[in-house]
């Protein structure tokens, strides 16, 4: 179990690195986009870090659970990870 635990918690960390620099790339597009589209992007950017933080947390308290509550907090985690996934999609084809 502990294998499968530490390649899990891997797996997600290498994630949420991925999802940061994916949002450094939103922003950036922010910032540049004229200014009706700067206040969608901002919004989404701003709704997607949150995400992001949260999704932090849940890693987080992944990585210092007991044996016992592990399968509970990859549970939460899991469903943290869906969430964001959709919204970065859903952000991510805002023009």
């Amino acid at each position: 179990m502990l294998k499968n635990r530490k390649n899990f918690e891997s797996t997600l960390e290498a994630q949420l690195a991925q999802w940061k620099a994916d949002l450094d790339v939103l922003k950036a597009k922010a910032t540049r986009a004229k200014v009706g589209a700067m206040v969608q992007y901002d919004q989404g950017v701003d709704a997607l870090q949150a995400k992001h933080d949260e999704a932090g947390r849940h890693l987080r308290n992944l990585k210092i659970a007991s044996d016992d509550a592990w399968e509970g907090a990859k549970v939460s985690t899991e469903k943290i990870w869906t969430e964001f996934t959709a919204l970065f999609q859903a952000s991510a084809k805002t023009p």
